[in-house]
């Protein structure tokens, strides 16, 4: 079925005359009349009932109607739809992020943006960078958010902050009263690290080389909660992100070790797989991210 025949049809029958229609569809009235008449002849069937005021539907027209009204509220619904996605209102935001982005940084835009754009679903997975960036590379994740470096083939980043690591114990170690230390202080000292696949791990490792620092014995954690939780109570020393370590520095539960040196400024970045679209939504989310 010819459906720019059948949209003549259903405007005329929503109209209940040629005059009418032909304005709602843009098209002469003569015109119009041509097209109704080769529909009808290809159908078979008398359509309408020509009055001299307007036009009323035959039992076929009235069949016919049912199935074209049914058919082009689709159409309108479809549409809005489309609209709702050019406009932001409408989406899935799928995201991973690494441990510090997705625990301390996220939960405030993601409860802003829902806030603003309630239609649109949301999903965060909080990992490691390797395990984010994999899902970035794999599709299973719109977007990614890490901390460390990435080195996945078709993952492209974007650094939207920049964060500080830096060096801490508990109020019982040994280091923690020392008004001066020097990198090499640090030989041998148990220290406490993240999970291997953790870009912060893996820049802690690479500053610990660079100042010929040797390790002492290392116990591995799979988050930062628990990390912080660990070096609280005395277990090591770890380097925790700044801003998951602000309360705790006020109240002397943890203090920072004073080496200049051990300290790490890293970049936090937005990861994206190299040429794939962007629904409004995920846009619309990232440009709050970047502002901050």
């Amino acid at each position: 079925m010819n459906l720019h025949h059948l949209a003549i049809f259903h405007a005329i029958a929503e109209t209940g005359s040629i005059s009418a229609a032909a304005i709602r569809v843009r098209v002469s009235q003569p015109a119009l009349s041509r097209e109704l008449k080769d529909f009808e002849g290809r159908l078979g069937v008398m359509l309408f009932e020509r009055l001299p005021r307007g036009m009323r539907l035959t039992e076929p027209g009235k069949v016919l109607h049912a199935y074209s009204a049914r058919l082009f509220a689709v159409a309108d619904s479809a549409q809005a739809a489309m609209r709702d996605f050019a406009d932001a209102r409408a989406g899935q935001l799928s995201m991973g992020a690494s441990n510090t982005i997705g625990t301390y940084v996220l939960p405030r835009f993601v409860a802003q943006f829902r806030t603003l754009f309630p239609q649109v679903g949301i999903s965060l997975f909080v990992g490691n960078t390797g395990q984010v960036a994999q899902g970035v590379a794999d599709l299973r994740f719109t977007v990614g958010f890490v901390e460390g470096p990435v080195r996945v083939e078709g993952v492209v980043a974007e650094e939207f902050s920049r964060d500080e690591l830096i060096p801490v114990v508990g109020a019982q170690h040994p280091l923690a009263r020392r008004r001066r230390a020097n990198p090499a202080d640090i030989n041998g000292l148990p220290l406490l690290m993240r999970e291997p696949g953790s870009g912060t791990r893996e820049l802690i490792a690479e500053l610990l080389r660079e100042l010929d620092v040797q390790t002492g014995s290392i116990v591995e954690f799979g988050n930062t909660e628990a990390l912080k939780q660990a070096a609280i109570h005395g277990g090591g020393i770890a380097w925790l992100p700044s801003i998951s370590v602000v309360r705790d520095l006020q109240d002397g539960s943890v203090l920072r070790l004073p080496v200049r040196a051990l300290g790490l400024q890293r970049p936090l970045s937005i990861l994206r797989r190299e040429g794939a679209y962007q629904v409004p939504a995920v846009e619309a989310f990232l440009q709050r991210v970047r502002k901050g």
